[in-house]
């Protein structure tokens, strides 16, 4: 308990020097007071393991004086001791998440919210399972479409988010089921809360989405963006992995890149699904020779 006090006194001394040093506003020193007294209030419950509470009176802190690092830093801290707490929560939500049962993973997202109120992602996830849920409880089929909105609406909802990927992958679910009335909602839901996807988009009206993204990355490959054109076409592969087209450009961005092994790997899983392509081959054999030192790569198709 001593060793808490300690610290809690100095990280307070920290914090109010800090302050001090910028406070040449007028009530500085009754805004410090306050600010001690949340300090106070703040460690207690920390040292009581109480961190709901802890956490709010930081916030307390940082919404007087923003530039509260100590507050900022303590935030993060009790954050992380309460996600052991609440691991088992986490681990509920992601598999509902998994299974696609939206309703029943808005309703234990309330329940993590209810274990750290100020948590950001909580807060957005939550926000944004509202507006899920509210069109697709749950997911409707194992359908090949059904797939492709799942993955993207994971990647809408995870803690890595991956908005252009959501959007690519509810796109072409709608593609795969026009019939569907759900995909075009959930993408318009999407574009609603990011419209820079749709205004950055420059997918032909007539072109579909990993027809564009193939054709993106051959043109990026020619001008030498390989990073960019691995990036689109990893994007493919993960609603299409036996994309044989896919495979083969990527296996050339990759040779590009000197990643001989995943240059491999690509081609040698096109050449599984494509047995008879003699290109193919011809690209693996120059393969060999291009990871040959001093050996300059190729571009492929």
């Amino acid at each position: 308990m001593r060793i808490y006090t300690l610290l809690s006194a100095l990280l307070l001394c920290c914090a109010l020097a800090a302050r001090a040093r910028g406070a040449g506003r007028t009530g500085a020193l009754g805004e410090n007071a306050e600010i001690k007294e949340y300090y106070d209030k703040a460690f207690s419950y920390y040292v009581a393991g109480d961190y709901t509470k802890a956490i709010e009176h930081w916030s307390m802190i940082l919404r007087a004086d923003p530039k509260q690092t100590t507050a900022r830093n303590m935030i993060e801290d009790a954050r992380k001791k309460m996600a052991g707490s609440s691991a088992d929560l986490k681990t509920s939500f992601n598999r509902l998440l998994e299974r696609g049962r939206y309703s029943d993973a808005q309703i234990k997202m309330e329940e993590l919210l209810a274990t750290d109120p100020t948590n950001p992602f909580y807060l957005k996830t939550q926000g944004r399972l509202r507006r899920i849920a509210a069109l697709v409880p749950a997911r409707q089929n194992a359908s090949k479409a059904w797939n492709a909105a799942a993955d993207g609406i994971s990647a809408w909802l995870g803690e890595k988010e991956d908005l252009p990927f959501a959007y690519d992958a509810l796109r072409y679910a709608a593609e795969l089921a026009p019939a569907d009335r759900v995909f075009p909602k959930l993408v318009a839901a999407l574009e609603e809360e990011s419209p820079q996807l749709k205004l950055n988009d420059t997918k032909p009206a007539n072109s579909g989405v990993l027809e564009h993204k193939k054709d993106l990355a051959l043109h990026q490959i020619y001008d030498s963006k390989f990073y960019l054109a691995v990036k689109e076409l990893e994007g493919v592969l993960r609603l299409e992995p036996d994309d044989v087209t896919a495979l083969k450009r990527a296996g050339s961005a990759y040779l590009q890149l000197k990643d001989y092994a995943q240059a491999r790997r690509a081609w040698q899983k096109a050449l599984k699904l494509s047995p008879d392509d003699e290109q193919l081959k011809d690209y693996l054999d120059a393969l060999d020779k291009a990871a040959r030192p001093g050996a300059a790569p190729g571009k492929g198709k």
